[in-house]
């Protein structure tokens, strides 16, 4: 993969199934529901899934908040994604929006094992952000909501490339700190390999000998650190 071939741009309405996708094939790719059982066409049944669900719910948590919103793309591609937020520029139909859409999500989920499974534990994820929040007990001016990349485009300079776009962002609006939420299923080494720094941590337990730790990074636009990167508006 040549880096000069992927493209930073805005996220677009068309980009929405690969945003899931991505968030499926990163956290979700092992949930299933045993509903499909192949009465359904591959693609109706794995938009029925339980994975599919759980990862557009999760979208459009990370939705509800989105101020900003690019992707990498390669040859029509979307090999990664990068949501910020400037949480008092999120308006309230912007929120109501994303929410109605989960609810039409969770509400056939609430019929299987699986489902209710899924959904307790991003509700049990969603408690650990909130008390990763009150321990640091501060306000930032920005969050980055949402940093993805595809598997085989790590390792090429394109998680870097996005990760310079929303800094350049941030600097263009006059933003100095920032901070995000990550766990032990991320790369979180690569945001302290960016100068953040971990502010809290929290153990999430999960199934029956399952944990999880959250944590909440702090990061500050700093002027030297910033990456030339280019911008294909859509």
């Amino acid at each position: 993969m040549q880096a000069d071939e992927v493209h930073i741009r805005r996220l677009r309405r068309a980009d929405y199934p690969a945003l899931v996708e991505l968030i499926r094939q990163t956290w979700y790719a092992d949930q299933t529901d045993g509903d499909t059982g192949g009465h359904e066409p591959a693609d109706r049944a794995r938009r029925h899934s339980v994975a599919w669900r759980l990862a557009a719910i999760d979208a459009h948590d990370c939705l509800a908040r989105a101020t900003h919103a690019a992707v990498a793309e390669q040859n029509g591609r979307v090999l990664g994604v990068i949501l910020g937020s400037i949480p008092m520029n999120v308006t309230r139909a912007q929120v109501l929006r994303h929410r109605l859409r989960q609810a039409r999500l969770a509400l056939p989920m609430l019929a299987s094992g699986a489902g209710r499974n899924g959904l307790c534990e991003q509700l049990g994820i969603l408690h650990a952000d909130r008390t990763l929040t009150r321990t640091v007990g501060k306000t930032y001016q920005a969050e980055i909501a949402l940093f993805l990349v595809s598997p085989e485009a790590k390792g090429h300079g394109v998680g870097g490339r996005l990760f310079a776009h929303m800094l350049d962002w941030f600097q263009a609006i006059g933003v100095s700190e920032y901070f995000l939420f990550t766990d032990t299923t991320c790369d979180y080494g690569f945001y302290e390999h960016k100068g953040l720094e971990r502010m809290a941590a929290e153990t999430l337990s999960l199934a029956p000998g399952e944990t999880l730790n959250c944590f909440l990074y702090e990061g500050h636009v700093d002027d030297t650190e910033l990456a030339e990167t280019r911008i294909v508006e859509s």
